[in-house]
């Protein structure tokens, strides 16, 4: 799987000024996100997804490089030393789930100043929790000294019906700085990470 597409995974442009305008006037920024804003995004997240569509149309394509199909599971786990809203997201080779392609923790929290934010954790062995995704109460025993936080933190913000997700600027850079392309999008049913799209196929 491409570097960029796990890093997102391992998963906020400003709003524009006629969007500010309409919401009140470019002078007032854009609207902070809610409790309920971010109930509503932990709600959609969850499930197993997999890129089976994409994988499968450049295959028929004939495009090079062509995504690898990949199966993203995302389960809410009880990690009390990580935060309150705190997931585990493993992403698997979709033709052999024991070939596990990245694992890590996710925790969520609503700031006043800036909103929902994202911290993603690797994990410092990550043999040790391989079986979490059978036995999500092995997450349980999660210690700080388990996991290492990425440096680059992700902020949520609601768009449309979905919610989009990309770096501070400031603290991390895209390239293409704030007119760069959300890192993370997610809609009913469906996430993007970088170039790699998913459709969510249960719960």
């Amino acid at each position: 799987m491409a570097e960029g597409a796990r890093a997102g995974l391992r998963v906020l442009a400003a709003l524009a000024c006629g969007a500010a305008l309409a919401a009140g006037g470019c002078a007032s920024g854009p609207p902070k996100a809610t409790e309920a804003d971010l109930t509503l995004m932990l709600t959609m997240l969850p499930g197993r997804y997999d890129n089976s569509a994409q994988a499968e149309a450049d295959t028929r394509a004939g495009a090079h490089p062509a995504h690898e199909a990949v199966t993203l599971l995302i389960m809410h786990v009880y990690t009390p030393r990580l935060g309150h809203y705190v997931y585990y997201a493993q992403e698997s080779a979709a033709n052999d789930p024991r070939r596990i392609l990245s694992a890590k923790m996710y925790s969520f929290q609503l700031d006043e100043k800036r909103g929902i934010v994202e911290t993603l954790y690797e994990f410092v062995e990550p043999g040790r929790w391989r079986d979490g995704a059978q036995n999500k109460d092995l997450f349980t025993a999660v210690q700080m000294e388990d996991v290492q936080p990425e440096l680059c933190q992700l902020f949520w913000k609601k768009q449309g019906d979905g919610f989009i997700a990309a770096h501070d600027q400031k603290a991390c850079p895209d390239a293409g700085g704030a007119a760069a392309a959300p890192l993370l999008e997610l809609a009913v049913g469906t996430l993007s990470a970088g170039d790699y799209k998913f459709v969510r196929r249960g719960r």
